[in-house]
Parts: structure tokens; sequence; C-alpha cells
């Protein structure tokens, strides 16, 4: 018995030496991208919608197992490298093509919010374990090195805007903050209400809700408050705005389509159950689910309701939205194509596990990740 309590304190020493000696570096020959997807959303406004109809067959192109704790945000793609978060406080990056892995970066905390990469520099929040702050990393991908480790007093859980001359992000107790490129802050704003919500931007305005069902408006450039509404309950998806109307879902289940002038209601609807996944929207309608599987059309001039569609899962991943389908994940281990005209389920498929990670379309790949800790990519067949 002394013999096995060793060999397994052996085993568990030399376990915690390898994960210690594991290299943690990126070091990429970078060059220019003209269409990126850099962030969650892909622009300041959040747009999931890719405006090309596809088939509803896939082939597998690879499967990755990455560290741990994928969760609904995205990967990010510049050139032909894949960047994935996860909250095991790893940052993969894999060859977008085939998989291959060609670095981490390990920190000691979970990383809640995809990436952000500006040309050479790669820059993503980590919330550290068991404190009170988190770390604004800046990376250089060509020197494989750090540049900057920013410390910001609480946790960042949101989602990062990526601007021409920065980033702005808001904390769990609803600070606002924006860094330039160089790691210096600009501004930053105080609301002094607990926020859960990701914010989104178009015309120089940052809009988000709070934990006091309160919708913010912020200017872009100094921070400046332009509105604060009461408007509903809990917010906790990310915004998505079209034009001169942001989207967003409270825990009520209420979907409310807000004036990004001066944060006032235009029409909201009842979905009966609450909202985590971000709205989705094109031309003429704005898409989304709830928790109880739920699934809306509503027309986005008067908030009716176009149809309504029951699937079996909770839906808290943000959907893909192309011109004939929504390719839409649920926690119950399906992936549904819709159809975006009438709502009618076209195919199913049945995946290994849990999906979290809201789907990406980028060059003719589907990219879509599990709760066991699986990235996978897909060809869309034509």
């Amino acid at each position: 018995m002394g013999f096995l309590k060793l060999y397994f304190y052996i085993i568990f020493i030399l376990l915690i030496f390898l994960e210690g000696c594991f290299p943690s570096v990126i070091k990429l020959n970078v060059k220019p991208d003209p269409d990126p997807y850099t962030m969650f959303g892909k622009i300041p406004s959040r747009d999931f919608f890719v405006p090309i109809s596809i088939s509803d067959s896939l082939k597998l192109k690879w499967k990755k197992d990455i560290n741990g704790g994928i969760t609904n945000s995205t990967v990010t793609i510049y050139n032909s490298y894949l960047f994935i978060n996860d909250l095991s406080g790893w940052i993969t990056c894999l060859d977008v093509n085939t998989g291959k892995q060609l670095g981490q970066l390990k920190d000691k905390g979970a990383i809640f919010s995809s990436p952000i990469i500006n040309n050479n520099t790669l820059i993503y929040p980590i919330a550290l374990n068991n404190e009170n702050y988190s770390l604004l990393n800046y990376y250089n991908l060509r020197t494989g090195e750090p540049i900057f480790k920013i410390k910001i007093i609480d946790k960042i859980i949101s989602e990062l805007i990526q601007t021409k001359d920065g980033v702005i992000f808001v904390t769990l107790s609803g600070n606002v903050y924006k860094y330039n490129y160089n790691g210096s802050k600009v501004w930053e704003t105080e609301t002094k209400v607990r926020t859960h919500c990701s914010p989104a931007m178009n015309n120089g305005i940052v809009i988000f809700g709070n934990d006091n069902g309160e919708v913010i408006g912020l200017n872009s450039y100094n921070g400046n408050v332009i509105f604060k509404n009461k408007i509903g309950y809990i917010f906790t998806n990310s915004v998505s705005i079209s034009d001169s109307t942001a989207f967003l879902g409270d825990k009520n289940g209420t979907l409310y389509a807000v004036s990004l002038k001066n944060g006032k209601v235009i029409w909201k609807v009842e979905t009966g159950s609450e909202i985590v996944s971000t709205p989705v929207f094109n031309n003429e309608n704005v898409f989304v689910g709830n928790l109880g599987g739920r699934f809306f059309a509503i027309e986005i001039g008067n908030g009716k309701t176009i149809w309504l569609t029951k699937l079996n899962g909770v839906i808290n991943a943000t959907p893909l939205l192309t011109n004939n389908y929504l390719i839409i994940p649920n926690l119950d281990g399906q992936l549904d194509f819709v159809e975006t005209l009438n709502g009618k389920i076209i195919k199913r498929f049945i995946l290994p596990s849990h999906a979290r990670l809201t789907p990406l379309y980028f060059r003719n790949t589907l990219f879509i990740g599990y709760d066991n800790d699986i990235l996978e990519a897909y060809e869309i067949v034509k």
C-alpha cells in the first residue's frame, strides 16, 4: 500500500511539473488580412448575418480537443490562424484549414471573451481565480512575447468591442473602459450597477443593459452618458444593433427594440422564457431564441411575430443567420438548420455533447464547439 501511495504521488507531481513546463507561447508570421473575423459578431454592432445561401450538407474537415470550458463566444480568425478562448485560462491557436495546433497561452483564470486581433497584437482579458480583478493582456504574435498586462479591478466576463483606435469593455460591477492599442486608458465611466450584458456599438454610441433592467448609452469617444433608461428586468445577453435600433433580451424573456439615439423602447415582444443568446437580424427581421426552446422571427419595423418554432433544447448560444437558414445550436446536443422564411426545421444534427460555441461561418467552413471541449470545422458541401 505504501508503494502504491508513493507511485501515485510521483505521478501527481510529474503531471504538475509537465503542466508547468508546457510552453505558453504563440509565435506567428502575421500578414495583413483584408477580411478578418477579429471579435464577437465581427463588427462593433454585432452582425451574425452572412448574406449567402448554403446547403444543409456538412463534411467534417477536422476535430480538435482543446483544454476545457468552451463559452458562448466565437472563435476569431486572422489570415490562416484561428484563436479560441476557454474557461480554464487558455488561448489556443490553430491552423484554420487543418486544425493543427500552432501554440497556446496559459493564464491562471478564466477567459470569457473572444480574443481580439489588431494586426500582430492579440488582446484578451482574463478574470483571475479567487481575485477581484482581471488582466487585459496585449500579446505580440510576431515575437511571441507579452507586451502589456493591465490590471483592471473587477471581473471582465462580457465580450469586447474592437474599434479603430482601441477596445471597449464592461466589467461585472458596471465600469466601462476604453483602452487604446498602446495600452493607455482613454476613458473610464462608472455606472455603479452590476452588469452581465455585453455591449455593442454603432454611430459612436456604446449601448448595453444591466442587472437593474436599465439600458445605457455612452459616447464612444469620451465615455459620457447619453441616456440611462429603466425599461425591463435583468439583461444577461449581448446587444446587437441594426442601423439605429438596438436589440436586447431580459431574464423575463422580453425582447426589446430600443432607439440608439435616446434609449427609448420602440417595441417589445414577450417570448415566455429568459433570453441569453444574442438577437440576430437581416434587412427585414430579427431572430431570437430563449431558454425554453422557442425561436422567433420578428419584423424589425413593428415587432410583429412572423413565425414561432418550438425547438427541443435550451437555446443559449447565438445562432448563425444566412439567406436561407438559421443554424441554431442548443444545450441538448442538437444543431438545427431552420428555414428563415417559415421557421421549418430542415435538418437536425445530433451532436456528441452540449453545444456551447456560437457557430461561425468563414470561407465555406462552419465552426462549432461542444461542452466536452471539442472544436470542429465542417466544410459546407455545395
